[in-house]
């Protein structure tokens, strides 16, 4: 079983919880060195299966152009069960769901993926609703 694991990224801090969350707390802005490494790093994690990407957006902007393209073109959907953004405002939304219909528009997902974007106040919430999209995946395999 993998243990947890935790990165820093400029101001940014990542942490595996093991089995399948990854955890983002996002500090000040992300730069596009920044954004390759975690594309990289969420390329890296889903090699041994999908993972929940809670991402906590609470204390940094909008992500700038560069950064927003390189995430568009570089994400692939297939890499998370799903997104869990905490605290993100409507600009925040529209970039997350950009994200995915970029990736729609290239071809690399259908658009039902953008079902996997989730938003939340807090991260209890976030927890919460993870262990209740574990318990319908369950469901559906059972």
């Amino acid at each position: 079983m993998a243990s947890q694991r935790e990165w820093t990224m400029g101001a940014h801090q990542v942490r595996f919880e093991p089995p399948d969350i990854l955890w983002v707390r996002f500090q000040g802005p992300l730069s596009v060195e920044e954004a390759i490494a975690l594309v990289d790093l969420y390329q890296e994690q889903s090699r041994s299966s999908p993972f929940f990407l809670v991402a906590d957006l609470r204390e940094t902007p909008v992500l700038g152009a560069e950064s927003q393209r390189y995430l568009g073109d570089h994400v692939e959907p297939s890499w998370v069960q799903a997104n869990i953004f905490i605290g993100a405002r409507l600009a925040h939304k529209a970039v997350a769901k950009g994200i995915y219909l970029a990736a729609y528009l290239s071809g690399r997902m259908d658009l039902s993926a953008m079902a996997k974007n989730h938003f939340v106040s807090t991260p209890a919430e976030a927890s919460e609703l993870v262990a209740r999209l574990r318990a319908q995946h369950r469901d559906k395999v059972a």
